[in-house]
């Protein structure tokens, strides 16, 4: 997860692409020095059930393509994320006089220290920055913050640790 990747996103979402980003490892070797867990970035998928593995990865196929997961490093998680009550890889309409609400549960290992809103209008990318740094470790907070999303195409949350672990939603895309 580094910032070129979630800044590509940004972009694309201003081309008005609708792309998803995995969050992934690149392992080059593996001996018994490497320390792959602790480097390895996961993505955790919205299932209604564990898939069994004779069923096939369709249903894992299906989650992956239409954007409800999110990626993570593994201790910062974000089990809900809803604008206007819709999830990640949702299209919603919203209309001038449309009081917008982004609602979102965290749960973290390390003390927070930001959560960030990130919303494009198909030219500029926007940032509406959440101060968390009165968190402490081992915390599980459930956040509701109002979002002006007039004139805006997309919207999605990172939310980042002291020490600069992060999760990230796929978009939500705005009529």
């Amino acid at each position: 997860m580094g910032i070129r990747i979630l800044d590509l996103l940004d972009d694309m979402n201003n081309w008005g692409n609708k792309k998803k980003v995995l969050a992934e490892s690149d392992i080059f070797t593996i001996t018994l020095e490497n320390e792959m867990y602790a480097h390895t970035n996961v993505n955790y998928l919205k299932l209604d059930k564990l898939p069994e593995f004779k069923n096939g990865w369709q249903s894992v196929l299906d989650v992956l393509e239409s954007g409800k997961f999110f990626g993570t490093s593994g201790e910062v998680l974000l089990p809900d994320f809803k604008v206007n009550g819709a999830e990640a890889g949702s299209t919603i309409k919203v209309s001038p006089a449309t009081k917008s609400t982004v609602d979102f549960r965290v749960k973290w290992t390390y003390p927070l220290q930001f959560a960030d809103l990130i919303t494009g209008d198909g030219a500029k990318v926007y940032h509406q920055r959440i101060d968390l740094k009165n968190t402490t470790a081992f915390g599980d907070k459930t956040f509701k913050i109002p979002v002006n999303l007039k004139g805006k195409k997309w919207i999605r949350l990172e939310v980042w640790d002291a020490a600069v672990n992060g999760a990230f939603t796929q978009t939500v895309w705005i009529n």
